[in-house]
């Protein structure tokens, strides 16, 4: 499945770019959960790319559209929000779809490749670009389904201690996407507090939990390698836990 992810996605030893850019290198590990079940941890960077000071310098220029092309950019390959809707409406488009018998738990589904697209701009008189924009519309609400179902995060037992959230959540709300004129740093739009930043189309494709985050310090790229490092390095499970999981398993 990584590998698969590895070629696929981000398009090492393929023949296309991946789903970020071109990659020029990554690296990562598989975790195992308390629960046994595994997730990847993985970072990634993307050919060309310039260093996080060279970003902010770029940022802070004024008489360069650099800055514009960089927000347009990362708005594009992740967000914090559901696509065109609130969690409210979602929640509520999801109740009625799952009334259907038609209906289909988006989890339990594997995706469909989109239409091939028409060399023309879009002309609903023609067949293929119908087709092709109701799979975008497809895709729109299959992706929030998704949201909805795996990447609402709610506190409990599992993540607060001392009266917060171990996981930082709820995440402050930002309406607009805006530089610091001072130090050029990048606060991202981000609608929903309690989602963490995706790609919808790493999305669609897993049909599962993910986070996807740009990392433009220096201070945060050294605080994920740490991160990432620390998992390859991190002591197996203890017997116990396991027996306490397969037990867990069972009572279920």
């Amino acid at each position: 499945m990584v590998k698969l992810f590895i070629k696929h996605v981000l398009g090492v030893n393929s023949d296309h770019d991946g789903l970020y850019g071109n990659t020029a290198a990554y690296y990562g590990t598989v975790e195992q959960q308390g629960r046994l079940t595994l997730h990847l941890h993985l970072l990634l960077w993307i050919s060309n790319s310039l260093s996080p000071q060279d970003i902010r310098n770029r940022m802070m220029d004024s008489q360069s559209d650099f800055q514009n092309k960089m927000i347009d950019y990362l708005e594009h390959v992740h967000q914090g929000e559901f696509i065109d809707k609130t969690m409210t409406e979602v929640q509520s488009d999801i109740s009625y779809a799952s009334s259907s018998s038609d209906y289909r738990d988006p989890t339990q589904t594997l995706p469909e490749a989109p239409p091939y697209p028409c060399s023309h701009s879009l002309d609903m008189k023609c067949t293929d670009c119908e087709k092709s924009n109701a799979w975008w519309q497809s895709f729109k609400v299959i992706v929030n389904d998704l949201l909805y179902r795996s990447n609402v995060h709610s506190c409990g037992d599992h993540c607060m201690v001392r009266g917060e959230c171990k996981a930082r959540f709820p995440r402050p709300y930002v309406e607009k996407t805006s530089v610091d004129e001072k130090d050029g740093y990048i606060t991202l739009k981000k609608l929903e507090s309690r989602l963490n930043t995706f790609s919808p189309a790493l999305t669609y494709l897993l049909r599962s939990n993910s986070d996807v985050t740009s990392l433009l310090s220096g201070t945060a790229l050294k605080s994920v390698v740490a991160y990432v490092t620390d998992y390859i390095t991190k002591t197996p499970l203890k017997t116990y836990t396991i027996f306490q999981t397969i037990r867990d398993v069972f009572d279920r």
